[in-house]
C-alpha cells in the first residue's frame, strides 16, 4: 500500500486557493481581528491613529495590535520572532494582510503605546463584563516575581558596596606592599613587574571611584539600592529560595471567572501593604461601590486593612494562628451618625461612620464589635540629638571614636549617617522599622569570615530604639535577647488619643478557595505563555508589556467559558 501524496509544487493551479479558506470560522484569530477593528484608537490613546497628510505611509497601530495579541497568545513575545512569523505563518498572513513590518517597527509600537495598551486590556474586559463572564462576587489578590531586564551582577546594595569597597582597599595594600618589597629586594620574576601591579592598583582605584559615586548616589536619593540597566527593578526573594532583580506583580483575579480583572506592577519586594492600591484599581475599572478581597498571609498589614475599610474594600486576610480576625483601629472623629448614613454605600459616608465608631450596616457581617477607647503612646524622641548631630561639625567615625569603641565589643550606632558599627569593624545600614518603633539594622555579606557570636541570627543584626546609640556585645546572649542597653538618650514621651477599635472576622471559606484563584494564572502566564521573564524596562513599559500578557491569558480563559463562535458572534453583533 502506497503513502498518501501531495500536491506536486511544480503544479499550476488554475484558480489559486483563497487565504481565507485556510481560516476556519471559529479560529481565534478571528476573534482578535473583530475586537481590534471594534476598538476606538483615538481613546485608547495609541499613536498615528488616524494617517499623516504627508510623508511615508505608516502602519495602522491596528495591524501591529492584531500581530502582538496573537503573539503573547501563542507564547511568541520577541520582536524578531514575531517579524519572522509575520512572513511565514498562514494564520497572520490572513490577519495582516499578508504585512510584513520589520522588527524595529514592531519593538518601537509596543514601547512607544505601553499606556494605551493596558488601557486595550481594560476594553477587553469590559467586553467580558457585558457578557457577564465577570461574577465580582469577590477577587483574590496574590503576587509574583517577574524577572527584570536587569542581572544580579549590575544591582547594588549598600551592603553590597561596602564590601567591595573593603575588598579594594585590601587588594590595593597587598599590591602596594608588592610593590614596596620589589623596590627593596631584587623581584621574583614569578612576580608582577612594578608597571604591572601600578596598572592594577590604577583599575582597582578607578573601580573604588566608580563604588563610591554609587554610594553617593543612593544617599542623594534615598534609594536603598541601584540597578544599573533597569532603574526601576529592584532585588528580590523569588520562589526558589534565591534572590533575583525583579518587579512585583500584583494581580486581582475574579471569584467566578477566574479573569485577571486588574494587576498593578510595584517595586515593592514583599506583598504587605499593597491590597488598597490593588484592589482600588479593580474597584475603579468596574464602579463597583463595595468589593471584598481574599488574600494569603504575606497581606496582613492592619493600616493598610484599615485603609480598605474605609474605602469600601472587604479585606480577608489569614489572621494569626487561633484567631478569627484582626483587632484595627483608626482615627476617632467625634460626629453624629443618621441612620440613612449608616445605611450608605457610599465611601464617604463609610469612613465618616467608622471614625465615629459606628458599625456600617454593610459591615454588619464583617465586623463584629466598634468601641471608642483611649490609647496610650509611647515615644523615645531623638530629632534633637539627630539634628544637633548633622548641624554640628561633622567628624569621621575614626576621628569621634566610634569604630574604636565597637572594637572593644559594642554595637555603636552613628545617628548622622543611620549606620551602626560591630565588634568584627563591619557596617551595618538600616533594613526595616519595626512595629514597636525599634529599627532593625543588618549586613548580611559581614559574618562570611567572622569568629565572633555577636547575635545569634546566620548574619549580622541588631534592633536599636529610638534615641539609642550603643548596645554592648554581651548584650546579647545565647537565646539571641537583649540583657542590657547603655546610653539610651531618648526622652520617653507619654501621650493618650481616642481610637475607635474593631473587630474585623474574616470569612473562613472564601480564604479557602483562595489558592484556587490566584495561582493558576500565574503558572498559565509564565509556562504555557512565556512570560516568566520581561523585555522592557521601567514600571511604565513593564505595565504595557504584562497588560498584553495578562490580555492573552484573558483571551484564553473566555474562550474556554463562551467558546470561541459565543464569542466571536458577540463580537461581530457590537
Amino acid at each position: 500500500m502506497a503513502y498518501k501524496v501531495g500536491i506536486e509544487r511544480q503544479q499550476t493551479i488554475l484558480f489559486p486557493e483563497r487565504v481565507e479558506d485556510y481560516i476556519g470560522p471559529e479560529n481565534p484569530v478571528r476573534i482578535f481581528d473583530a475586537f481590534v477593528n471594534g476598538l476606538d484608537m483615538f481613546q485608547c490613546g495609541f499613536n498615528r491613529a488616524a494617517p499623516s497628510a504627508e510623508g511615508r505611509p505608516p502602519y495602522d497601530p491596528r495591524d501591529l495590535l492584531k500581530l502582538y495579541i496573537y503573539g503573547y497568545c501563542n507564547a511568541v513575545r520577541s520582536s524578531r520572532r514575531l517579524e519572522k512569523e509575520a512572513k511565514r505563518n498562514l494564520e497572520l498572513m490572513w490577519l495582516l494582510n499578508k504585512l510584513t513590518p520589520d522588527f524595529r517597527t514592531i519593538a518601537d509600537f509596543r514601547k512607544d503605546n505601553r499606556k494605551a495598551l493596558k488601557e486595550v486590556f481594560r476594553e477587553f474586559n469590559r467586553l467580558c463584563d457585558t457578557l457577564h463572564l465577570y461574577t465580582k462576587d469577590y477577587i483574590a489578590i496574590d503576587g509574583s516575581k517577574f524577572k527584570a531586564v536587569n542581572a544580579k551582577d549590575r544591582n547594588f546594595t549598600q551592603n553590597k558596596l561596602d564590601d567591595r569597597l573593603k575588598r579594594i582597599d585590601c587588594h590595593i595594600t597587598e599590591y602596594l606592599l608588592m610593590l614596596d618589597t620589589e623596590d627593596k629586594e631584587e623581584g621574583d620574576p614569578r612576580q608582577f613587574s612594578p608597571k604591572e601591579i601600578e596598572e592594577k592598583v590604577k583599575g582597582l582605584r578607578e573601580r573604588k571611584e566608580l563604588y563610591e559615586s554609587y554610594q553617593q548616589e543612593m544617599e542623594k536619593t534615598g534609594k536603598k539600592q541601584l540597578s544599573l540597566t533597569d532603574r526601576e527593578s529592584k532585588l528580590m526573594k523569588v520562589a526558589d529560595g534565591g534572590f533575583n532583580v525583579c518587579y512585583n506583580v500584583q494581580t486581582a483575579v475574579d471569584a467566578g471567572s477566574h479573569l485577571v480583572a486588574d494587576f498593578v506592577v510595584t517595586d515593592h519586594p514583599a506583598d504587605s501593604g499593597l491590597l488598597e492600591t490593588v484592589a482600588t484599581g479593580m474597584k475603579e475599572a468596574f464602579s463597583l461601590p463595595i468589593i471584598e478581597t481574599v488574600a494569603d498571609k504575606g497581606y496582613p498589614d492592619k493600616t493598610d486593612m484599615m485603609n480598605c475599610l474605609e474605602a469600601g474594600i472587604i479585606p480577608h486576610v489569614f489572621p494569626a494562628k487561633g484567631s478569627d480576625g484582626f483587632e484595627l483601629e483608626t482615627e476617632y472623629e467625634e460626629r453624629e451618625i443618621d441612620e440613612a448614613q449608616r445605611n450608605s454605600i457610599e465611601v464617604g459616608d463609610i469612613k465618616e461612620c467608622l471614625r465615629a465608631g459606628v458599625i456600617p450596616a454593610v459591615y454588619s457581617e464583617v465586623i463584629t464589635k466598634a468601641e471608642v477607647v483611649e490609647k496610650k503612646l509611647y515615644a523615645r524622641d531623638d530629632t534633637a540629638e539627630r539634628e544637633a548631630a548633622v548641624q554640628g561639625d561633622a567628624q569621621t567615625p575614626e576621628e569621634d571614636g566610634q569604630v574604636e569603641k565597637a572594637l572593644e565589643g559594642y554595637f555603636i550606632r552613628d545617628l548622622t549617617k543611620d549606620v551602626v558599627y560591630c565588634p568584627g569593624g563591619a557596617l551595618l545600614r538600616a533594613k526595616s522599622a519595626k512595629k514597636n518603633g525599634e529599627v532593625r539594622y543588618c549586613n548580611k555579606l559581614a559574618c562570611t569570615n567572622c569568629k565572633r557570636r555577636c547575635t545569634k541570627s546566620k548574619y549580622k543584626e541588631v534592633d536599636f530604639k529610638s534615641g539609642d546609640t550603643q548596645i554592648a556585645c554581651a548584650a546579647y546572649g545565647q537565646d539571641g535577647k537583649e540583657k542590657a542597653v547603655k546610653n539610651r538618650t531618648g526622652v520617653k514621651l507619654r501621650k493618650t488619643k481616642k481610637v475607635v477599635r474593631l473587630h474585623f472576622k474574616v470569612d473562613r471559606k472564601k480564604l479557602d478557595n483562595r489558592k484556587c484563584l490566584s495561582e493558576h494564572p500565574f503558572g498559565t502566564v509564565k509556562r504555557a505563555l512565556d512570560s516568566g521573564y520581561l523585555l522592557l524596562k521601567g514600571t511604565e513599559k513593564v505595565t504595557g508589556e504584562l497588560s498584553l500578557t495578562f490580555m492573552a491569558y484573558n483571551f484564553k480563559r473566555a474562550v474556554s467559558l463562551l467558546g470561541a463562535g459565543r464569542l466571536l458572534g458577540a463580537l461581530t453583533k457590537a
